[in-house]
């Protein structure tokens, strides 16, 4: 019995030390995508230059980074178009919020998430990375936690990143030097200096992407189609994950209360040998879940693109392939928003 004692009051403890030293440690500069939030800062301080005018904002994941050219697009419709994709990898949330802080009332906001955003399995639980870039650099989501959320997160924590964050913060305190790139990207100031003062570079990098993107938030340089991967089926996504219908239901009500309107848009997809009639019930299934939510202002059997037009993944358009889709959101916009076909309910 005492050994039982023992061994249960040594787990407890040893349970407690981890955590506590997990807690300590939250914002050591752990290895994480740091350029996201290098482009977060970079893609807010666009947007300022367009605060108090009516605009378009058009959000989701990286899919949107290069699938957009708002600069051609506001030229076109003679008015603002910003584009704010971020990375998939944040999750829809994170997306969400970061779109919602920068929604002015007047502006129309559309949200292109890739499709797997809307399985419940991306909504519920923090991965890996989404812990990485949380103690890296996005402390302001561990801020603004609650604390039944901060307990879900930190138990999120992998004993991989664990072992991480005691380097970093080792590195922090006795050799600087090795983390000191990850630190300055936490710096506003230096991050918009090191914009103002770039030459774009020549190789597109993940983590040259914010030094990549022009004043309308495109990327740059993406005239290459090297992608000869498998592509996205078209069928995808056939249902929405209820737990993600309700939070975006929520979300478009938010928007409305701040005077924005909220519309939706697909991503692209690489033409294959897709049942085509089955890609067509799917996507008709997923509009009727979808209903409820909002407006969908364009079809995914409009958006088939060969293969030529992708630069680097089956969601990722090049140069090419971008003009095409954004000449299609410029007629969507045109018939479906300006002209309030899809109500402006949502």
């Amino acid at each position: 019995m005492k050994f039982i004692q023992s061994f249960f009051i040594s787990t407890l403890i040893a349970f407690i030390s981890y955590y506590t030293l997990v807690l300590i440690l939250i914002d050591a500069p752990v290895p994480a995508e740091y350029w996201v939030g290098e482009m977060l800062i970079i893609k807010k301080e666009l947007v300022k230059k367009h605060a108090g005018k009516n605009k378009i904002i058009i959000t989701g994941g990286s899919s949107t980074m290069f699938g957009f050219d708002a600069e051609y697009a506001s030229n076109q419709l003679g008015l603002a178009v910003i584009n704010f994709g971020l990375h998939a990898g944040l999750g829809l949330k994170k997306i969400l919020q970061e779109a919602s802080a920068i929604v002015q009332s007047g502006d129309v906001l559309i949200i292109a998430v890739e499709p797997n955003l809307y399985n419940c399995n991306r909504l519920a639980k923090f991965t890996d990375q989404q812990v990485n870039n949380i103690i890296g650099w996005d402390h302001n989501a561990w801020r603004g936690m609650s604390y039944l959320e901060k307990i879900d997160f930190v138990t999120s924590v992998s004993f991989t990143t664990f072992t991480g964050m005691l380097q970093a913060d080792f590195q922090k305190r006795y050799y600087p030097s090795e983390v000191s790139e990850r630190l300055a990207t936490l710096d506003r100031a230096t991050v918009l200096s090191r914009l103002r003062s770039r030459n774009i570079p020549i190789s597109l990098t993940y983590t040259s992407f914010p030094y990549h993107l022009d004043d309308f938030g495109d990327i740059q340089r993406i005239e290459e189609a090297k992608y000869f991967g498998k592509a996205v089926d078209i069928g995808m996504p056939k249902h929405i994950c209820g737990d993600v219908k309700s939070y975006l239901i929520t979300f478009v009500n938010e928007m409305k209360k701040k005077g924005g309107h909220v519309y939706f848009a697909n991503t692209p997809y690489i033409a294959s040998e897709t049942n085509t009639y089955g890609a067509k019930q799917s996507e008709s299934g997923f509009l009727d879940e979808f209903a409820s939510v909002g407006c969908m202002i364009d079809s995914r059997q409009d958006l088939i693109f060969d293969r030529k037009y992708f630069y680097d993944t089956a969601l990722h358009l090049n140069a090419e392939g971008r003009r095409l889709r954004t000449n299609l959101i410029i007629k969507a916009i045109q018939n479906n928003v300006l002209s309030g076909i899809c109500g402006n309910a949502h």
